[in-house]
């Protein structure tokens, strides 16, 4: 994650965040298995022997899949306790080749121009305070060619406010979801070719939102209560049948 200062809870609570619920990152099926994980890897198209970055890794759930893939792998995150856990899950599987574990800032990455075929980062960016920052940088270590893969979550437009709300109330270190306007309006400005833009949307109830998380919890409750007043047309956007709805955004843009 990032550590500019402009992000509302900053970098302490990015660490402190996932420090605390690194072991439920890494053993969540949603993160582990969800169906983006497999669409994004697809939409990529990576190759074996190619140089990837995997951005904010986490529990390492797409560093792993590259590197059972054949490709040589770089992952970073801001957090030591998700590369913890994402070193240990690579020691229960037989890889190619180990992967570089970097305890990094996605803003500052400590690598090279041109180094990387493909940069991916799923389920991260909405922590990134200066988006476009992190976008340059990833355009600045791909090579002239290279793609960046992103998955992340996104709202109707007119529903992203009440969104960002509640999902700082779930977790200050979260900094802002971008619409799908958006994020292709900061691909291109960062200098990408847009080569897939793809929206889906995922049923759960809202205690599947709100995991880790506990529902009794202050963070929880603060997080349920601003839900449970939300204007009609709020609830039109994000609701059906009483059914939480997770909208995510696949890109896939191209160095220019």
């Amino acid at each position: 994650m990032s550590r500019q200062e402009t992000s509302p809870g900053g970098p302490h609570d990015v660490q402190r965040y996932f420090g605390q619920h690194a072991r439920a990152y890494a053993v969540s099926e949603r993160h582990a298995r969800g169906s983006d994980l497999g669409r994004l890897l697809d939409a990529l198209d990576p190759q074996p022997g190619q140089a990837a970055l995997d951005l904010a890794t986490g529990p390492g759930h797409v560093a792993l899949r590259l590197a059972e893939r054949g490709l040589k792998v770089t992952a970073a995150d801001l957090t030591p306790e998700m590369l913890a856990v994402a070193r240990a899950a690579e020691q229960e599987r037989p890889l190619p080749q180990p992967i570089a574990w970097i305890e990094a800032d996605a803003a500052q990455l400590p690598c090279p121009d041109g180094q990387f075929d493909a940069v991916v980062c799923r389920r991260a960016a909405h922590h990134f305070p200066d988006l476009p920052r992190v976008l340059r940088e990833s355009r600045r270590v791909l090579k002239p060619g290279g793609r960046l893969a992103v998955s992340d979550m996104t709202a109707p437009a007119a529903s992203m406010d009440a969104l960002n709300e509640v999902e700082r109330l779930r977790d200050r270190s979260h900094a802002q979801a971008q619409t799908v306007d958006q994020w292709i309006g900061h691909l291109l400005d960062a200098g990408f070719g847009l080569q897939w833009v793809e929206l889906t949307v995922e049923p759960m109830t809202r205690e599947e939102w709100l995991a880790p998380v506990a529902p009794d919890s202050p963070e929880g409750q603060a997080a349920f209560e601003r839900m449970d007043r939300w204007p009609e047309a709020v609830r039109q956007a994000l609701y059906c049948d009483d059914t939480f709805l997770k909208y995510r955004v696949l890109l896939v843009g191209v160095r220019r």
